[in-house]
């Protein structure tokens, strides 16, 4: 019997873009962290350690049994860890070079791809694009990864290429008005802001449960 294809983004979607990315920077020297991310006033470190918080938190609003509901998880404000960086929890270790970075992405996705893959399908956890459950969770994961993979790898000249089937998924969960051009991957990018039509637009993504 044929396996069932999934229609939502999973937490194995996730945990393939996250074994994709783990190959892929591995190739990346360590000193590659420190140049500046493409489209981004960030390098790529901190835009790297903006998607490790991004993993982090995203765990933590469906991992509690009565997460959250108007709020990320009240923990301290980070602060920057130098001036011009974005404030950041998961930072990993900058003296540990690339091995430092694939440890703290298998890491902190793992985090969520396991809470994503155990949460009951009920459980909601606060995001500001709406309350969302494990599908959503994925989904934003799904996204945050890619596009930022694109953001670090473009500035290195490494072409990169998400998992079509996994972009449309995510499409369909977080962008349902988005245009469609047959390309997910194109599609995903546009609608972040990320092709040269789009660059510099607003943009924002819809969270929410549907069936909610």
């Amino acid at each position: 019997m044929t396996a069932a294809v999934p229609t939502t983004p999973t937490s194995q979607d996730l945990r393939r873009v996250i074994d994709d990315l783990l190959v892929r920077f591995a190739v990346l020297p360590d000193d590659a962290w420190e140049a500046p991310a493409a489209g981004l006033d960030w390098t790529c470190r901190d835009t790297l350690g903006h998607l490790l918080d991004d993993f982090g938190f995203y765990a933590m609003q469906l991992s509690g049994v009565n997460p959250p509901q108007t709020s990320y998880v009240e923990l301290l404000e980070p602060a920057p860890w130098r001036d011009g960086s974005p404030p950041i929890v998961f930072w990993p270790d900058p003296a540990t070079g690339t091995r430092g970075i694939l440890s703290a992405l298998d890491a902190t996705g793992g985090l969520l791809v396991a809470v994503t893959a155990t949460a009951p399908p009920e459980r909601r956890g606060f995001h500001p694009a709406g309350l969302s459950d494990r599908t959503g969770f994925a989904a934003m994961g799904i996204v945050e990864a890619v596009a930022h993979a694109h953001d670090i790898l473009s500035a290195h000249d490494v072409s990169y290429a998400a998992d079509a089937d996994i972009c449309g998924r995510a499409l369909d969960r977080l962008f349902p008005d988005a245009a469609r051009t047959g390309d997910p991957w194109h599609d995903l990018l546009a609608a972040t802001g990320r092709t040269p039509q789009t660059r510099g637009t607003a943009w924002r993504w819809y969270a929410s449960v549907p069936s909610d």
